[in-house]
């Protein structure tokens, strides 16, 4: 009692920072406050446990500030705590500073988290509107189901390599109306292939129809209040079409936030690695660090992008004359396209050839 006591004159109008390491069923928590740790506890993985910890012990204090790992959890917790009336950060765990020691427990995680929050050393990841979060869901959603797609039909043309059956170029492309006829009609000497053919092609079925409701919802979506208006202007480029265009919306959500076009590069990993030693600077790969949704949908589209903007296609073709591969030249090219279609959005006009 006299300890906790102690505690709670030590913090009287004081600060108090708390890093939270969390799982499924049981969180570790670490109070920080002026230089000294103060208590590292498990208590159940519940919100209210933790308020009531807080509350109980830290009443005291000026204010009770909150840590935790991006991960599994999401955003829920930050949102309640806010709710509650305390600030809450969410921090990138590859952005955490090294402390180069060889013991990993929870309660050093926790630990390492509150000194640090203290100390003003970790990054913030923004948590968007919970409505938005839900829309972003969906097109999330529509790309799982598409590399779900893409391994059902890798698997159906594993099983016709194996068993040595082919189609016929001449009968025209894969994957068409024809195509699948010829699947569901194709006899094999085992009943078991057949089988298991039947089943693949169910999934086959089953993803294109997913993808099909969430590509009809998300067109919805694109022409709701929220979003039909910045959805106009970004689709005014050629070559960004529904995916690239929600994508670029839902993801980013309110592009003010970066404060410029190098920030933004850098938010979606489009910046290239350096490596610098005195007069020696080399420049790497892109870092592919950020948000890989944008990324991936931007390069997507830089290739359609290319044939009508004769800006950005000069630019694809000088990096391709300097000896580079096609891959980076596009990448270089979705750099450009995701400032121009910030410019959009800032500026509030329509996509313009040549502006950035």
């Amino acid at each position: 009692m006299k300890y906790l006591e102690g505690i709670k004159k030590f913090i009287e109008n004081k600060m108090v920072f708390c890093g939270i390491d969390i799982h499924k069923l049981r969180w570790v928590i670490c109070y920080y406050c002026d230089g000294q740790l103060l208590e590292k506890v498990s208590i159940p993985g519940d919100v209210l446990s933790l308020y009531d910890h807080t509350r109980r012990l830290y009443g005291s204090a000026r204010s009770v500030q909150f840590v935790y790992e991006a991960g599994f959890s999401g955003f829920t917790l930050c949102r309640q705590l806010k709710k509650m009336g305390y600030y809450c950060m969410i921090t990138p765990p590859n952005r955490i500073p090294s402390d180069h020691g060889k013991v990993k427990t929870d309660k050093r995680d926790a630990e390492k988290l509150a000194m640090f929050f203290a100390g003003g050393l970790l990054k913030s990841i923004y948590v968007p509107p919970s409505s938005v979060e839900a829309d972003r869901q969906l097109i999330r959603d529509r790309h799982s189901s598409q590399k779900k797609l893409t391994r059902v039909k890798n698997q159906i043309k594993s099983l016709l390599n194996l068993l040595g059956v082919s189609w016929s170029a001449d009968k025209g492309r894969k994957w068409t109306k024809a195509y699948l006829r010829w699947l569901e009609s194709v006899e094999f000497e085992e009943a078991n292939f057949r089988y298991i053919l039947d089943q693949h092609l169910k999934e086959y079925q089953f993803y294109r129809s997913q993808i099909s409701e969430l590509t009809r919802r998300l067109r919805k979506l694109s022409t709701s209040d929220k979003y039909a208006v910045n959805f106009k202007r970004l689709t005014s480029c050629k070559g960004v079409g529904l995916i690239t265009a929600m994508t670029y919306l839902l993801e980013l959500h309110d592009v003010t936030r970066f404060s410029s076009s190098k920030q933004l590069s850098s938010y979606l990993g489009l910046t290239p690695s350096q490596h610098s030693s005195g007069e020696h600077v080399r420049l790497g790969h892109i870092t592919r660090e950020g948000n890989s949704h944008v990324r991936r949908a931007l390069v997507e589209s830089a290739w359609t992008v290319i044939r009508h903007d004769p800006v950005l296609r000069d630019k694809y073709n000088r990096i391709r004359a300097k000896g580079s591969n096609g891959k980076k030249a596009i990448v270089a090219v979705a750099r450009s396209l995701a400032i121009r279609l910030r410019r959009c959005l800032l500026d509030e006009t329509p996509y313009v050839i040549g502006v950035c």
